[in-house]
């Protein structure tokens, strides 16, 4: 800004010794002055004007430790060219980076150049990749304009995933699908055969084409497994979190790797493993609300958890134990549900007995040293809850709920 007042200046003194000297060649260099701002002036706003970025990442989502590769193209759209570009990324905070996150160099009409980079995954979160600062100008650089070459990209990294050791998550639970003895739980998702409609079979349990071939009312067969499905809670609710925000944040990222162990655990047993996370998903308009994963089995399944932990934040959302006693109305009979939290209020045990007394079998992680209840675990499991408690990562090795 500096350099071209400078030159406007020197410019006008030109102009006014031309003037008082009655000189041309004051005028002459005045008037050659001006115009060369005038025309620089206008190469670099029609130069500004042509250009533009497109950025390309190798994957949206990475594992903790993983790399992402992104690719940034700068085109001139316009026919002439432009006499110098300078392209520079921004870059994602706690994302180490290698390779080269800008260029400089001159465009021809229609033309374009890239460079890329890469990411490492070394901090979980939502982080927003770019956006592309494109700076042109003048040959003398008198006049510089910028602009942002287009929005920012959002990359997902995965929370880290400890291997837990233990053989008993789920609780009570065999490895895998058993078939039962007694037909006490019948999956709707897998439909065996028919038989004819008994009194009190709801109208989603009739097969219409069956009915419609037989002429009778026919009822779905549903199969029969003693597998019944584990679901995560996660409280990331920040009034129940010390006030201390480095703190708070130390407990969340370790309540997230503990949700992210138990999901993979179950999901490696072959059985199915949902999600309600509690707390602030940035990618949903950074609103504090319960996010959901429905409970499903599979590398794909993993993939959603993870994605949605590796988003998630503390937030000011609703107390853990209205959520619980909400949300049990949709789980299946004889769901675990394991709760991870950094506290138990006072409102969350009657919440998870009657959970429990509702046919739900329920465990908690406690993650923190805080004191809970006076004995934390011990004094949850002398009132019935299955409880243990996580300090370190080291801790969720040996979880056994």
């Amino acid at each position: 800004m500096v350099l071209p007042l400078v030159w406007l200046l020197l410019a006008a003194l030109a102009l006014v010794l031309s003037w008082t000297t009655t000189s041309a060649a004051f005028a002459w260099l005045g008037f050659l002055m001006l115009a060369t701002w005038l025309v620089g002036a206008a190469a670099a706003r029609l130069g500004e004007r042509s250009l533009s970025a497109t950025r390309r990442l190798s994957s949206d989502r990475m594992p903790f430790g993983g790399e992402a590769t992104v690719e940034v193209e700068v085109t001139n759209r316009g026919p002439l060219p432009i006499l110098w570009v300078t392209a520079s990324e921004s870059l994602p905070a706690g994302l180490p980076m290698s390779g080269v996150r800008g260029r400089v160099g001159p465009l021809r009409g229609r033309g374009e150049f890239c460079f890329r980079y890469t990411l490492q995954g070394a901090r979980r979160g939502y982080h927003a990749v770019g956006p592309t600062l494109l700076r042109t100008g003048d040959l003398f650089g008198l006049v510089q304009r910028e602009k942002s070459g287009g929005e920012s990209a959002r990359l997902t990294v995965y929370p880290r995933v400890v291997a837990i050791s233990h053989a008993r998550i789920p609780s009570r639970r065999p490895a895998g699908e058993a078939r039962a003895r007694q037909r006490v739980l019948e999956d709707p998702t897998q439909v065996v055969g028919v038989r004819p409609y008994q009194h009190g079979d709801g109208l989603r349990r009739v097969h219409w084409r069956a009915t419609a071939h037989t002429g009778r009312l026919q009822s779905k067969l549903f199969e029969v497994s003693a597998q019944v499905e584990t679901v995560v809670l996660l409280n990331l609710r920040r009034g129940d979190y010390p006030d201390s925000p480095a703190e708070a944040q130390q407990l969340a990222e370790l309540a997230i790797v503990a949700a992210a162990s138990i999901a993979q655990h179950v999901l490696d047993r072959s059985q199915r493993v949902g999600l309600l996370a509690l707390g602030r998903d940035p990618a949903r308009d950074g609103r504090a609300e319960l996010v959901r994963v429905r409970s499903a089995r599979g590398r794909d399944q993993l993939a959603a958890i993870l994605s949605a932990l590796g988003r998630m934040e503390l937030g000011a959302s609703e107390p853990l134990a209205d959520v619980l006693t909400r949300e049990k109305e949709d789980l299946a009979w004889g769901s675990l549900v394991v709760i991870i939290t950094p506290r138990m209020a006072e409102r969350m045990i009657p919440a998870v007995l009657g959970a429990r007394s509702s046919g739900f079998d329920t465990s908690v992680v406690l993650v923190g040293r805080g004191a809970h209840l006076g004995g934390g675990p011990a004094a949850l499991d002398a009132i019935g809850i299955s409880a243990a408690r996580v300090v370190t990562e080291a801790d969720i090795r040996g979880l056994s709920l």
